[in-house]
């Protein structure tokens, strides 16, 4: 029987002289065949397109039956990363001494998470029964999820009868208590009622709806605007309608949202493939492209900023390397759409580069104060994706006053530029300070400002502390939504955050962070 070396060995071989999946056929069962095109395997491998790692990988899996991590891939680790390789500092107890006393509990919580995706069998529901996590963060105390604010005013609100800073919110230019928004959206009930109760194709659209749509086209100097009814809802559409045959490729930076992978995952039902290249990397952008079919035809799709890194998509080297190959250009501005580039027009205009970015999305449920999506192109190709996105056709359309408020704050943030400047000056001075305590940030440019802790447990215990020992409100991003190692407090501010706001943050950042050895 051929063992596992000299079928990599020959699988090398194979792909060199052709594709994996074109010679594999005569190497390696369809079994391992099917798993080499698995998101999780790729992420066992050194790299998408390390094709004889993933046929090892594939093997390890199905040989020895460990269990494929279930990591998100919108987040997914890099290959050679030094964060994800830095070892995570001893927490520390009140008296400066190391603990190690986390350690054991750490391993069992992320054991718990990575291995339920292998469970199945005859029922279904056995993951669900056996999913333990949450029941046992709550045990703990440090259950951070799906926790109901009292009351939010932008850069306060109240939890559980106290009242916190808010450094969790994506609020960024503090638009939705603005007493002008707050009366368009009243307005919009008085004349149009609570929702449409149809989709845009048939009873679901309304003068408001095109009229945001053309005062969009004209802020980007795009021919022309689709509104829809969330954020999520521009990705999934527009890549399910555009990557819709076997010669269509999804070529996308490895950390994108979530929702730009479920978008790609709808294309590939279609026959369409997913080719990621390495994070923030215009060469492996660049070599990615190169590695296509001549008949093939690349979309590539990136974030402009990173929703969880707070970086900026290089796209000054990016769009060169999308014109060399002929490939076209999708970028999610969901976090920069009033935050950076000229008025806050997001991170095509912050390079000059609008009209050279074929299609440019983002939601309403960020700076724009209210719910819904929006996509900017050319009016050919958002008339296909209108007629033939299921999830624009079938869905019941963005709602009269979620509208009408994001209207009205896309008109305050253009009518108000100070809070574009208040906010880069809020975040900024909060870079630099959060920096010179020692924290890790990583190369954020923006409102988002992860605090990297590197371990999960110890971040939930952080981040509990912050809340109800400081009242200072963050996100704990652990894994699977971010890789092992990775474990952050993900912090965002707003324009109306006042000095104050940011100088009690930063005490309580400081003494949390050297309790527990995150800085020194």
């Amino acid at each position: 029987m051929m063992g596992l070396r000299d079928i990599v060995d020959r699988g090398r071989q194979a792909i060199a002289e052709s594709s994996l999946i074109d010679r594999g056929r005569q190497l390696v069962p369809p079994s391992v065949l099917r798993l080499t095109t698995d998101d999780r395997v790729m992420r066992l491998a050194e790299g998408v397109l390390d094709a004889p790692a993933r046929v090892r990988a594939a093997w390890a899996v199905l040989v020895n039956g460990h269990a494929l991590p279930n990591i998100d891939p919108a987040l997914d680790a890099q290959p050679g990363d030094a964060r994800s390789r830095r070892p995570s500092a001893a927490p520390r107890s009140a008296d400066g001494a190391a603990r190690d006393d986390v350690s054991g509990e750490v391993d069992d919580f992320e054991r718990d998470r990575n291995t339920l995706a292998s469970l199945g069998g005859k029922d279904v529901l056995e993951k669900c029964y056996k999913f333990t996590t949450a029941d046992n963060a709550r045990k703990m105390g440090v259950y951070p999820y799906f926790r109901p604010l009292d009351y939010n005013d932008g850069p306060e609100a109240m939890i559980q009868g106290k009242r916190v800073v808010m450094f969790g919110s994506n609020n960024y230019l503090g638009l939705t208590t603005h007493p002008r928004v707050r009366d368009a959206a009243k307005a919009a009930i008085d004349r149009f009622g609570t929702s449409m109760t149809g989709s845009r194709l048939v009873n679901g659209s309304m003068k408001l709806h095109e009229e945001f749509e053309q005062k969009l086209a004209a802020y980007f100097g795009k021919e022309a605007a689709l509104v829809f009814t969330t954020g999520y809802q521009v990705n999934i559409a527009t890549l399910s309608a555009l990557l819709s045959n076997k010669q269509s490729v999804a070529v996308i930076d490895r950390n994108v949202h979530a929702s730009l992978y479920d978008g790609v995952r709808l294309g590939q039902a279609a026959g369409a493939r997913m080719v990621r290249y390495r994070h923030a990397d215009p060469e492996s952008l660049d070599k990615a492209l190169e590695k296509l079919d001549a008949g093939e035809g690349a979309l590539v799709v990136t974030d402009g900023v990173f929703s969880a890194e707070g970086e900026i998509a290089k796209l000054d080297e990016i769009v060169p390397i999308v014109k060399k190959h002929s490939a076209r250009l999708f970028v999610d501005d969901a976090h920069a759409l009033g935050v950076i580039g000229p008025g806050g027009k997001g991170s095509a205009a912050h390079f000059g580069l609008v009209d050279q970015v074929d299609l440019i999305g983002g939601t309403f449920s960020k700076s724009m104060a209210s719910i819904g999506g929006w996509l900017v192109g050319d009016r050919k190709v958002l008339d296909y994706i209108r007629h033939f996105a299921p999830s624009y056709l079938f869905a019941a359309s963005a709602a009269p006053p979620s509208v009408a408020a994001a209207m009205e704050a896309f008109a305050v943030m253009q009518e108000e530029p100070w809070r574009i400047d208040k906010l880069r000056e809020n975040f900024t001075y909060m870079r630099d300070e959060l920096r010179r305590l020692g924290f890790e940030l990583g190369k954020t440019e923006t409102a988002v400002i992860p605090i990297y802790i590197r371990q999960d447990l110890r971040t939930l215990r952080v981040w509990r502390e912050l809340l109800e020992d400081y009242g200072i409100y963050t996100n704990p991003f652990i894994s699977p939504g971010v890789p092992p190692k990775n474990a952050m407090l993900r912090t965002s501010y707003m324009a109306t955050h006042e000095r104050t706001h940011l100088d009690r943050g930063l005490e309580a950042f400081e003494k949390v962070g050297k309790k527990y050895g995150v800085i020194s």
